[in-house]
């Protein structure tokens, strides 16, 4: 079991920091007031201002500014600002030595999943996939809330994780898993392998999620993970949400960049990749790109079992 960092408590100073991508004052300011809706001290680093082409600010400010908010006693939390793309880029420059004596509630999703493969496997720590705070937490649903809640601000495991209503779990293979849970946006775990940094799934419970890659695109990275045994070596799979991973319309893609005729659907490719590895698989857990979505303490031990439709953390 990773350690679970001290949950914050009101008043609690927490850094906003931005280790991906960009963005406009407005939601700067909107991600602010979330933070003090929570009832916390917003601490925002210095890249929460900066645009470098696609990033914001250059590698080594954005990772100084995640390297001094664990650094920093007064801070109790990190909360990233969005995702998009950069994260990876900050890996080689992040002081783990430092980090590891240092955990702390850290939150973030898509993008962010490299930082969260990182601190769980390389610091020991258990880190928090959910909504960042650029989607304003004030007029966020009362589903997705109460989960960030529960996961920030209680030392106990969140129990049993239910679906919002009218979205049940589905079955892909039969079984029960157990083990801890690791994972998050396929693209970037996808990305990651070969490296010091790709994911561990020896004996855990493996999360995907992604968003508008068209299938072939997430056939290609459930096949990349399937020959690096990510699968062979997992307890069991639990599947996201695949939000707007379809093919789009004829007349809405530029001539010449449909690869064939027809496509797989996702239900397709998963039956196609994944199943062949007779692990404990379920879907539809409601997290990832989508409103309402649960949070997920990553690197905590869950379970479920496939009979039931339950999925358990802690």
């Amino acid at each position: 079991m990773l350690k679970k960092p001290e949950p914050l408590k009101l008043g609690d100073r927490v850094a906003l920091a931005a280790p991906s991508s960009p963005v406009p004052p407005s939601i700067l300011e909107t991600s602010i007031s979330s933070i003090n809706y929570l009832g916390l001290e917003p601490v925002v680093m210095p890249s929460c201002h900066m645009v470098h082409g696609y990033l914001s600010g250059p590698d080594r400010q954005r990772a100084d500014d995640i390297n001094k908010a664990f650094a920093d006693p007064s801070i109790k939390g990190i909360f990233c600002l969005r995702g998009g793309f950069g994260a990876t880029r900050l890996l080689p420059l992040l002081d783990y030595h430092m980090i590891r004596k240092n955990p702390k509630v850290f939150l973030g999703y898509s993008d962010i999943t490299a930082l969260h493969t990182a601190f769980n496997q390389l610091c020991g720590f258990i880190t928090f996939h959910g909504p960042m705070p650029n989607t304003s937490y004030s007029r966020m649903d009362s589903y997705s809330l109460d989960s960030l809640k529960q996961n920030l601000f209680s030392a106990q495991p969140p129990g049993t994780v239910i679906n919002p209503p009218h979205q049940p779990l589905k079955a892909v293979y039969p079984g029960k898993a157990r083990g801890l849970v690791t994972g998050g946006n396929l693209s970037l775990l996808q990305g990651t392998l070969g490296s010091p940094y790709e994911v561990d799934t020896k004996d855990k419970i493996l999360f995907l999620e992604d968003v508008g890659e068209r299938p072939y695109r997430l056939d290609k990275a459930l096949t990349a993970l399937s020959l690096a045994g990510k699968f062979r070596d997992c307890s069991g799979i639990i599947l996201g949400t695949f939000t707007e991973c379809q093919e789009p319309d004829a007349d809405a893609v530029p001539p010449n960049t449909r690869i064939a005729g027809s496509v797989l659907t996702i239900q397709q490719i998963i039956d196609e990749v994944v199943r062949p590895w007779g692990k404990p698989t379920i879907a539809n857990l409601r997290a990832g790109h989508v409103a309402p979505q649960c949070t997920i303490a990553l690197g905590m031990e869950a379970s479920f079992d496939t009979l039931s439709m339950t999925l358990c953390f802690g």
